[in-house]
């Protein structure tokens, strides 16, 4: 757990996300904007149940390098020129809630679309393909002081792409996205032909 004065993150789905991190995550990036696999999914503890707060997340680069997959990895091919450094903030849809509200559940951003598309507003977040990106949490309590709060996990840092490169990481969404039912058919015959 990482301890914010006196809230504490706990990412739910760490060990999903470290196994795609092995493989240095992938995220399907479109004009339509597509949903994140692994999710983000958090845990809060320690936020005073009665005060108000808003929960969202952004992308930032993590790398500023420009990215390309060779001969089986990812390898950088120098820096990038004119990538913004910020995409956007998205605000959790139960925001803004209760300190009680937010502890008593796991804090899915299931909605959370990703899009090279910077005419997308709410339920995007603006990202550029073959660039590191590192999300990070963020807990705003709305009393008092107004004090933010962030943190980030660097297991859930992804590489934007428009079609997955590395087969590895195809494999594991395959294996682990119940969303990928039509993906996995295409790709099941496919191989069913190559042999």
């Amino acid at each position: 757990p990482q301890e914010f004065s006196k809230a504490s993150v706990f990412l739910c789905n760490s060990e999903l996300w470290r196994k795609f991190h092995e493989h240095r995550t992938e995220m399907i990036i479109t004009k339509q904007g597509r949903r994140m696999f692994p999710q983000l999914v958090f845990r809060l503890s320690g936020l005073n149940p009665a005060a108000h707060y808003n929960v969202f997340v952004d992308m930032v680069i993590a790398d500023p390098n420009s990215w390309k997959f060779q001969s089986g990895k990812w390898v950088a091919t120098g820096k990038s020129d004119g990538v913004p450094r910020a995409t956007g903030i998205y605000k959790h849809p139960d925001s803004p809630n209760t300190g009680e509200h937010w502890m008593r559940q796991d804090i899915a951003f299931s909605k959370l679309k990703l899009t090279n598309n910077r005419g997308k507003d709410s339920g995007y977040l603006m990202i550029n393909s073959m660039h590191i990106y590192q999300p990070r949490i963020h807990v705003l309590d709305l009393t008092g002081a107004r004090v933010l709060q962030t943190h980030s996990f660097p297991e859930t840092q992804f590489i934007g792409v428009t079609a997955y490169q590395n087969t590895d990481i195809t494999q594991l969404k395959i294996d682990h996205n119940p969303f990928a039912k039509g993906f996995r058919d295409n790709y099941d015959s496919f191989a069913t032909r190559e042999r």
